[in-house]
């Protein structure tokens, strides 16, 4: 065969998928299913559509010209088909037919078929056939003796009548709409349109259906098909290799708990039989006491009685003192003996059936994909967004799957924490590279994002976000001061608007309220856990509040909420997760902390635990750090008067910055806002500076309010934007 010929492998059944029998009016849909027209009438009613109905075979939503289901095409092709079959399968049948031409009620049964009129004639009207000039050349098929399959006859095709227009034949083919139509439709219809003899248009139309079919066969044959069936055919052997293994592993891990239950079970007996018996013993040594008792008792009595009725004095004399002292010990024994048993019946269990019933029942899991290969890579370091913004986070996701499909499990969710469920325009975007979450904010106020894979939320989610206003850095009023009353170098803020500053001198973190009153103390002066000797920077994550100590060499952390102490890491030194003098500290979001190790030159990360992650290298003392929406990572310079800033994985420097405007000399402190805006802490000229920096590391604003025989060092933001930073010498924390 030709690569250019269409190979048709099975023949297009003539039966309707609907009725099971031989098509009648048979319509075509969109879809190129096709169905009589009394069967997608039915369908139609049943489906309860007014404009449209749904494909019996694919689903396809099919639209109705006027809502009519006679308004469909007519599959012409397969109505002649099915006309060639029947009567096909009545010339060959044993059974006689019935004059197709008769008007009387003759009973004689067809001798002929004309395969021009498509009509079974009798004896009488065959000879009339033939005298008739207008069918005297048409071709009759004699049907005496004919067996089946002996006759396979080409019927002519019959004139077709309108669907709109019952009297009119369809004769006309319109080359603007292509469809056929009748005269009438062109009047009514088509009066505008370019019509042609649809017999004429005929050649054509083969003519691009074998350019299409061989098209379509060629991309058949390049193997696109071939690959995309073989892939699909393999997906389905895999499936069923791993639901083979997973029934495996369930049916292993379950033999291995029953095996488990079944030696708890042999346990609880044999503890049960241990507990039961060791009270058996104390009861039955009890007993034995009492009958002892009982048995001198009655012993005693009996001879006593017995030797009192003997009339020889001698005889009395000689036992009586034993029978009188074994007597008065019984007497004794039982006035000091307990009179109830010094043991109880009661063996008590615990099987709390009902928890490990719900422990089983949560037990497990099976997954078409893992939650966890899914977690959000960047746009968490900065729990901020600005109302009537986008706010971005790009997604990691770890899956043999392709973007899309991996994306098509994902649902997400943006609502107010306070139960108002405003929407928040949750958007997944898809570049065939990453995916992208974008959310926006509605209002002021605390939102939640989740993130979720069939209901399991991915790492990460769901992910707490404070919606603030959008402010104009190029106006930042002093909003007024904490007076810390001590030297400060940190600052923290939590969620809740406590504002934590470190007292370096007294070895203590101060607490402050909303309304700027102190509130408590948290440490005292020392080296023990717990103790500071110079708290130096304050960084709150979550709950908890984290404490450099820049004598010390260590971190420490506590509740943020009861200033319980809870744990610390460090020690001095240039090792893996020792320290030199550590200064600012930033989260990224992600279950790590960043650490400015100052002396060291370097940043080190860990868990939030104090688990060593990794070391960043820098160009000079560090001495702040902030991670930025993408993930990258700001850390400034002391000595070299920039900003060096790391990609997310801390490897090689992406670049370095400063103030353009040239007031960047001895950057300290360090914040990012979810815009990318950029607060500095600088001294320059013995004049210590606040630099507002654009996203573009443009100069929006300077302030200069601090005292300037101190450096500065803390900064940290709060959840509704507002910037604070410790003026050392003035003892307070600024609020702009």
């Amino acid at each position: 065969m030709a690569n250019n010929e269409v190979e048709i492998q099975e023949p297009i059944p003539l039966v309707c998928g609907l009725c099971s029998e031989y098509y009648t009016d048979p319509l075509i849909l969109p879809c190129l299913h096709s169905f009589c027209m009394k069967c997608l009438v039915k369908i139609k009613e049943e489906q309860g559509r007014e404009e449209s109905l749904k494909c019996p075979t694919c689903d396809a939503n099919v639209p109705l010209p006027s809502g009519k289901v006679k308004g469909l095409t007519q599959n012409l092709w397969l109505a002649h088909k099915v006309l060639e079959a029947t009567v096909r399968e009545k010339i060959s049948s044993k059974d006689s037919i019935p004059c197709d031409q008769c008007t009387s009620s003759s009973d004689d049964a067809s001798v002929a078929f004309c395969c021009s009129c498509c009509l079974f004639l009798c004896d009488f009207c065959k000879k009339g056939h033939k005298r008739m000039k207008k069918t005297v050349h048409h071709e009759l098929i004699e049907l005496g003796g004919k067996k089946i399959g002996d006759v396979s006859p080409v019927v002519s095709r019959q004139p077709t009548y309108c669907a709109v227009h019952d009297d009119e034949k369809i004769k006309f083919f319109c080359q603007d709409c292509e469809m056929l139509v009748c005269r009438d439709c062109f009047i009514v219809t088509h009066k505008d349109h370019n019509r042609i003899e649809y017999t004429e248009e005929g050649d054509a139309a083969r003519e691009a259906l074998k350019e299409s079919a061989a098209k379509c066969h060629e991309a058949k044959v390049s193997g696109t098909f071939f690959e995309s069936i073989a892939n699909g055919e393999e997906m389905l052997r895999q499936i069923d290799t791993r639901k083979e293994e997973i029934e495996k592993e369930i049916e292993e891990t379950f033999t291995k708990l029953k095996t488990i239950l079944e030696e708890r079970r042999r346990y609880l007996l044999a503890e049960t039989e241990e507990i039961a018996s060791a009270k058996k013993e104390s009861v039955k040594k009890q007993l034995n006491e009492f009958q002892r008792l009982e048995n001198g008792v009655l012993l005693g009595c009996q001879l006593a009685q017995s030797v009192s009725e003997c009339v020889d004095s001698g005889e009395v004399l000689s036992i009586k003192k034993l029978i009188t002292d074994q007597l008065e010990r019984c007497l004794k024994a039982s006035k000091e003996h307990p009179r109830e048993i010094q043991e109880d019946g009661v063996i008590l269990t615990k099987l709390e059936a009902v928890g490990i019933s719900n422990e089983i029942n949560g037990f497990g899991g099976v997954f078409e994909v893992d939650p966890d290969r899914y977690s959000i890579e960047s746009g968490l370091a900065i729990p901020l967004a600005t109302v009537g913004k986008q706010r971005k986070f790009k997604l990691a996701i770890d899956t043999p799957l392709s973007l899309d499909k991996a994306t098509a499990h994902l649902k997400t969710s943006f609502v107010k924490c306070d139960g108002t469920k405003e929407e928040g325009k949750v958007v997944i975007a898809n570049d065939n590279k990453a995916a992208t979450i974008s959310c926006t904010p509605q209002s002021i106020g605390q939102y939640l994002l989740s993130v979720t894979v069939r209901g399991h939320h991915i790492k990460s989610s769901p992910y707490g976000l404070s919606a603030k206003a959008s402010k104009n850095y190029a106006s930042l009023p002093n909003l007024g001061s904490y007076n810390v009353g001590n030297y400060t170098y940190g600052v923290a803020v939590h969620t809740n608007g406590d504002v934590f500053a470190s007292d370096s001198s007294n070895g203590f973190v101060q607490v402050f309220s909303q309304d700027r009153n102190k509130t408590r103390t948290i440490g005292t002066k020392g080296n023990g856990d717990g103790q500071f000797q110079s708290p130096f920077g304050l960084l709150v994550v979550g709950d908890k509040l984290y404490v450099s100590d820049n004598s010390l060499h260590r971190l420490q952390y506590f509740s943020a909420i009861t200033g319980k102490y809870i744990g610390q890491f460090g020690t001095n030194g240039n090792g893996k997760g020792q320290f030199s003098n550590p200064y600012g500290m930033a989260s990224d979001g992600k279950g790590k902390i960043l650490v400015a190790d100052y002396s060291n030159s370097r940043v080190q990360v860990f868990e939030e635990d104090g688990t060593f992650v990794q070391v960043i290298q820098c160009n000079g003392t560090p001495a702040g750090v902030a991670v930025d929406n993408d993930g990258n990572i700001h850390v400034t310079i002391y000595n070299q008067h920039y900003v060096q800033v790391f990609p997310p994985e801390g490897t090689n420097q992406l670049y370095t910055y400063n103030n353009p405007n040239g007031y960047l000399n001895y950057p300290t402190g360090i914040a990012i806002d979810d815009e990318g805006y950029i607060f500095i802490l600088s001294r320059y000229s013995s004049t210590n500076y606040l630099n507002v920096l654009s996203p573009q590391r443009t100069q929006v604003n300077l302030i200069s309010q601090f005292h300037n025989s101190s450096t500065c060092y803390g900064m940290a933001l709060d959840k509704d934007g507002h910037i604070y930073v410790p003026d050392y010498y003035n003892r307070r924390i600024m609020k702009y």
